[in-house]
């Protein structure tokens, strides 16, 4: 029988008494990193002790705004924040300790990646890389780097001269470690990759490097968010299939530690908008989103997303209205997204014309003519009367992409399922039978 890596630290945990626990909690908060901070010893030793108590499970934000840092009810909304702050400060000076004074210590104190509840490990064990190589081993990384380090190469000379460092401050940059700055470039150069995101092949080599950006700075939000809007588009595109379910896990992970890291950040509420927006809390994911666009309107990485999740929940005059933004930012860098975006909307508001347009010169600029196009192109020639182009586009969709599952994708992104009836539709009345299953 396989033993989980979970199963195997539930294991880890039984080997410890209640008394070495306290032990070793003893002597992280009198070591340099902890007795200088009198909130965070508060902070670790509610958790051990509500641990050791047997009530892990019941260990939140909310418990510990409470509990340790005394706030009421009414405040609770407004500090959550601050204790996931607080978290991400835990974490960094538990291993700092443990690199140190603390490096033949024989039981580890562990606050995991997303959650509150701490862990009790082997010192043998501190090789795991607690912040995040439970979930993919180091030498796996190793192995990959020259296939990340080509795909950046591409991806930066293709950028020229665009900064990818996201720095505040013309002196910033020499104020930062090597390793910040490697890990910033690699999560730029990742970006890049995530879209058209029909691509599955584009995912991967993208989810590696923004696991390689981790393991560069595990302490730069960039990774965890690109890792995270990546584990959701692998979840949304394989909606259904084995594994499905863990690529939201992992998102929901990364997603959340990018908030602990930066809370106020765009990047990371962006990811965790398209990660609620990937489980079906749409309100949440709107809500997240348009304050990542507040924050930073200038990032098209973030209008992207934006502009998906408006799509898909319908708000096509938001997407409208921002179509000579998307210009000013498509010339940026971005563009595909947004056309497309912008093409589908004009669609389903019956602007057939305007879409064929919008697609057309896509296309023409050297956009990706993909199943998500043509299928838009398909409808709208054949609602604009143009019945022999659209008929032409069905046969080139049924040919090139047999196996592709269109309608099964679109019911899945989109909330409300009439824009999908009315593409779908179209698309059979010009002759497109449907999927072909492999």
């Amino acid at each position: 029988m396989t033993v989980s890596m979970d199963d195997q630290e539930q294991n880890d945990t039984q080997q410890f008494s209640a008394e070495q626990v306290r032990d070793a909690l003893d002597r992280v908060q009198k070591s340099d990193e902890f007795k200088g901070s009198a909130r965070m010893r508060s902070f670790l030793s509610y958790v051990v002790m509500e641990s050791l108590e047997g009530r892990s499970n019941e260990i939140r934000a909310k418990t510990i705004a409470m509990d340790v840092y005394g706030y009421d009810a009414d405040e609770l909304l407004k500090r959550e924040g601050v204790v996931r702050v607080d978290a991400g400060r835990v974490r960094r000076k538990l291993q700092a300790y443990y690199e140190s004074n603390g490096i033949a210590d024989e039981l580890v104190i562990s606050l995991p990646v997303g959650s509150y509840a701490p862990e009790f490990l082997p010192g043998s064990n501190r090789s795991r890389q607690p912040l995040r190589g439970r979930r993919q081993a180091y030498a796996a990384v190793i192995s990959l780097s020259l296939l990340v380090a080509g795909i950046l190469v591409g991806v930066l000379i293709g950028r020229g001269s665009q900064s990818v460092a996201p720095i505040t401050g013309k002196t910033a940059i020499y104020d930062v470690s090597p390793a910040r700055v490697e890990a910033m470039n690699l999560s730029n150069a990742g970006r890049d990759l995530i879209f058209p995101v029909t691509d599955l092949a584009r995912l991967q080599p993208a989810l590696l490097i923004f696991q390689t950006a981790i393991e560069r700075d595990p302490f730069y939000y960039g990774g965890y968010a690109g890792a995270s809007q990546v584990e959701t588009m692998f979840a949304i595109m394989k909606s259904g299939d084995p594994g499905s379910d863990e690529f939201l896990h992992a998102a929901d992970k990364n997603s959340a530690y990018a908030l602990e890291l930066a809370p106020d950040a765009a990047w990371p509420l962006s990811a965790r908008a398209w990660f609620e927006f990937g489980v079906g809390n749409y309100d949440s994911a709107v809500r997240l989103s348009q304050r990542a666009v507040g924050l930073a309107p200038d990032d098209s990485h973030v209008a992207e997303f934006d502009a998906l999740i408006s799509l898909y929940t319908s708000d096509f005059e938001r997407v409208l209205s921002q179509s000579a933004r998307y210009r000013v930012l498509a010339s940026q860098g971005g563009g595909l997204v947004f056309d497309n975006a912008l093409g589908a909307a004009q669609f389903h508001t019956g602007d057939y014309a305007a879409a064929i347009r919008t697609f057309d010169e896509t296309i023409s600029r050297g956009g990706p003519f993909g199943p998500i196009s043509a299928a838009y192109l398909m409808a709208a020639h054949w609602r604009n009367g143009e019945q022999a182009e659209a008929q032409r586009l069905a046969k080139v969709f049924s040919d090139t992409w047999p196996s592709f599952p269109l309608e099964a994708l679109k019911a899945r992104v989109f909330v409300d399922p009439q824009p999908v009836q009315e593409l779908i539709s179209a698309m059979k009345a010009a002759g497109w039978s449907g999927t072909v299953r492999p």
